[in-house]
């Protein structure tokens, strides 16, 4: 017999918390009977242990482009501004295209 969560495609991150979150709304409005009750509470802590180790996965690759990127981060002080050089200008005959 195959595995029922192999057999369906794989959910992405928002159908995966938009059906934890209906689970949720089941228990807390005290609609879920005790026969359904156990399969549903452990169909809730799966998919909260999958978007936990998906966030997890998600801010390390975040950390990583941060860790890439860092020069990027930092701001441009008003002194890095003033130092630096001006652009040459030209003078020449060609027509200038205003921007």
């Amino acid at each position: 017999m195959k595995d029922k969560s192999k057999q369906k495609k794989e959910q992405t991150l928002s159908e995966a918390f938009e059906e934890l979150e209906g689970i949720t709304a089941e228990f807390e409005k005290g609609e879920v009977n005790l026969e359904e009750g156990v399969p549903k509470f452990k169909r809730g802590l799966e998919l909260a242990k999958k978007l936990k180790d998906r966030l997890g996965e998600i801010e390390n690759k975040i950390n990583e482009i941060k860790v890439e990127f860092k020069d990027l981060e930092e701001p441009i002080t008003a002194h890095e501004v003033e130092s630096a050089p001006e652009p040459e200008h030209k003078e020449d005959d060609s027509e200038q295209i205003p921007f």
